[in-house]
C-alpha cells in the first residue's frame, strides 16, 4: 500500500490557532503531521468583498449577517481558484479540506480530495433549526456542498448520524466514500493514565458532584440538568451541580444544590488547574443537550474517565455508548426518567467504577486525535493504492 507522503490540509479556519472552531482544525493539523512526512497547510483569502455582495449583506442585515460573504458563489469560486494554485505549486499525494468551503466549486484538480467535517452543512443546520440563524442562500450553498460531495473522493464524518445524513443529503451513490471519523478531545488530563482512574475510583459515594459545561445555558440542556440535581439532592447523598462556561439566572433555592464557577479559561494556569480538578473529581458530565453535531466535550470528559450524561441526539450515540461509557436517555424523557437511571446506576458501586473505565478507554480508542488522523491516513493511501484511481487525473 502506498504511503502519504505529502497531504495539501487546507481549511478557511485558522490552522495555527487553538481558538479557530473550538481548536477543531489545530488539533487534527498536529495529529497528521505526526502520521504524514509532508503537511503543506494552505488557508484561503478572506471572502470577497465584492461591492455587489456587500450590499446585499447590508440589505438583509442581521447579527450575524444573514447575507454572509463567505458563502457567496464568488467567495467559494475564489477559493477554489486559491487551492488549485496551491495544488499545481505544491503537487501533493492528497487534498484534506476541513468543511467544504474550500472545495465547494473545485473542478478537476488532479489530485484526489476529501473533505472531514462533523457532519454536513445542512444537517448541521437542521440540527440547530431555531437556535441559528438561517443564512439567505442556505439552500443555494447545501447544493454546492451536495455537488461537490459527488467530485470527492472520500468524506470523513464524525459519526454514524452524520454518515445517514449524508447518505440522505447527497445519495446512496456516495456510500462506499462515507467514512465515520470521530473528533478528538482537545484537553485532556495532564495525569497520567493510573493517576486518573484512581482519582476515578475516589470519587466519594456520600456525595454526588454533577458537571454541567457549555456556554449556551438553553440548547445545552441547563434547566433539565438543573432539575436532574434538585431531585437528586437529598440529605442521605447531597448533590452540586458545578456550572461551568456561564452564569445563568437560577430559582432563589438552588444555591443548596449548586455552584456557579462562569468561564474558565484553559490558557489560565490557576482556571485550568480548577477545571481539572472538577473534571476529575465529578461522578457525571451532565449536559442534557438539545442538539449536538459531535460535541467535543463528551470526548474530553471520557478522558477523565468521567462518564456523560445527555440525550440520545444526532451524533451522541457515537460518542457516548448508553449502559457502557455513560447514559443516553430518549430527546423527551423527563428528569425524574435521568433520575432514575442514574440512582440505579449507583446502587451498584463496581458499575459505577466498571463505567469510569470503560470511558477511559472509549476515549483511547476512538476519541483522540491521533486515532482520527490514522483512520484518515489509512483511507487515503488505500485509496491511493487503487488501481481505480488514476493519480494522474483524480477526477470524478
Amino acid at each position: 500500500m502506498p504511503r502519504l507522503k505529502h497531504l495539501l490540509l487546507t481549511s478557511v479556519e485558522d490552522l495555527s490557532s487553538v481558538t479557530s472552531w473550538s481548536g477543531i482544525p489545530w488539533s487534527l493539523r498536529k495529529a497528521l503531521e505526526q502520521q504524514v512526512e509532508r503537511v503543506t497547510v494552505f488557508r484561503p483569502s478572506r471572502p470577497s468583498r465584492h461591492p455587489v455582495d456587500v450590499i446585499k449583506r447590508a440589505f438583509h442585515g442581521g447579527t450575524p449577517p444573514r447575507y454572509p460573504l463567505w458563502m457567496t458563489q464568488r467567495t467559494l469560486r475564489n477559493n477554489a481558484r486559491e487551492v488549485q494554485r496551491e495544488i499545481d505549486r505544491t503537487q501533493p499525494d492528497a487534498v484534506l479540506s476541513i468543511s467544504s468551503q474550500c472545495v465547494a466549486e473545485l473542478n478537476a484538480p488532479g489530485r484526489p480530495v476529501y473533505l472531514f467535517s462533523d457532519a454536513p452543512w445542512l444537517a448541521w443546520m437542521e440540527a440547530y433549526r431555531g437556535t441559528v440563524m438561517e443564512p439567505v442562500g442556505m439552500a443555494a450553498y447545501a447544493a454546492r456542498e451536495a455537488a461537490a460531495a459527488q467530485r470527492l473522493h472520500g468524506l470523513f464524518f464524525g459519526s454514524t448520524w452524520a454518515i445517514q445524513e449524508a447518505e440522505r443529503l447527497y445519495g446512496d451513490q456516495i456510500k462506499d466514500r462515507l467514512h465515520v471519523t470521530p473528533l478528538g478531545a482537545n484537553w485532556t488530563p495532564s495525569l497520567p493514565r493510573e493517576a486518573v482512574l484512581q482519582h476515578a475510583a475516589a470519587r466519594p459515594i456520600d456525595r454526588l458532584h454533577l458537571l454541567f459545561v457549555g456556554k449556551d445555558w438553553e440548547r445545552k440542556g441547563g434547566p433539565l440538568a438543573l432539575e436532574v440535581a434538585r431531585l437528586l439532592h437529598t440529605p442521605q447523598r447531597p448533590v452540586t451541580l458545578h456550572i461551568v462556561g456561564c452564569r445563568p439566572a437560577l430559582p432563589p433555592d438552588a444555591h443548596r444544590y449548586t455552584e456557579v464557577h462562569g468561564l474558565l479559561f484553559q490558557n489560565d494556569p490557576m482556571q485550568s488547574a480548577k477545571l481539572e480538578t472538577l473534571f476529575l473529581d465529578s461522578h457525571f458530565l451532565l449536559v442534557p443537550t438539545t442538539a449536538e453535531c459531535f460535541g467535543i466535550v463528551f470526548a474530553e470528559a471520557q478522558a477523565f474517565a468521567l462518564p456523560p450524561i445527555s440525550r440520545a441526539i444526532h451524533a451522541l450515540p457515537t460518542v457516548v455508548l448508553d449502559g457502557e461509557t455513560g447514559l443516553l436517555l430518549p430527546p423527551a424523557a423527563t428528569a425524574g426518567a435521568y433520575v432514575q437511571r442514574v440512582r440505579s446506576l449507583l446502587q451498584d458501586g463496581d458499575a459505577y467504577q466498571r463505567m469510569a473505565l470503560a470511558a477511559l478507554g472509549h476515549f483511547e480508542e476512538h476519541l483522540t486525535w491521533s486515532r482520527t488522523a490514522e483512520r484518515i491516513c489509512s483511507v487515503i493511501e488505500h485509496d491511493l493504492g487503487d488501481s481505480a484511481i488514476d493519480s494522474a487525473t483524480a477526477t470524478r
